[in-house]
């Protein structure tokens, strides 16, 4: 089975259908459904996507009512979640390295850790470490 972190930026395209390459991400869940993939994620993923569901109500692109069920909804898939403190000191590294924020750098601490692809739709973070870390791709790619 294969095995991918996935970020915030990603799982957001589950509930906004307005995103770009919403099917693509929307694949990955599929797969992790079918139990075809296993998707793990630094522990902030769950605060990360509750506040993006809670900004895109805010402009108005998901229904206050929904975010309650969709939060809930995402916590019950049982994603794999790694704490921080199992990965703070090479956060720290990719902070300094990339100029990225210790959110970013979980993630990619994470997959470094567990030797497997972060699959994002961040380009600004894609393309901050394409050159160095060919195991980070872009969700418009895969």
């Amino acid at each position: 089975m294969k095995h991918v972190v996935i970020d915030a930026s990603v799982v957001l395209k589950w509930y906004l259908p307005d995103e770009a390459h919403g099917e693509k991400a929307l694949s990955f869940l599929n797969g992790y459904i079918a139990n075809t993939l296993k998707i793990m994620g630094p522990s902030l993923l769950e605060y990360e996507v509750a506040n993006g569901l809670i900004i895109a109500y805010r402009r108005g692109r998901f229904k206050k009512e929904k975010i309650v069920s969709a939060v809930e909804g995402f916590l019950n898939l049982g994603i794999m979640l790694v704490n921080l403190s199992e990965l703070y000191q090479e956060a720290i590294t990719y902070c300094k390295d990339y100029s990225c924020s210790v959110y970013d750098a979980s993630y990619l601490a994470l997959a470094r850790e567990k030797g497997v692809d972060l699959i994002t739709a961040d380009e600004r973070l894609y393309n901050n470490v394409k050159k160095d870390l060919d195991w980070v791709k872009l969700l418009d790619d895969v």
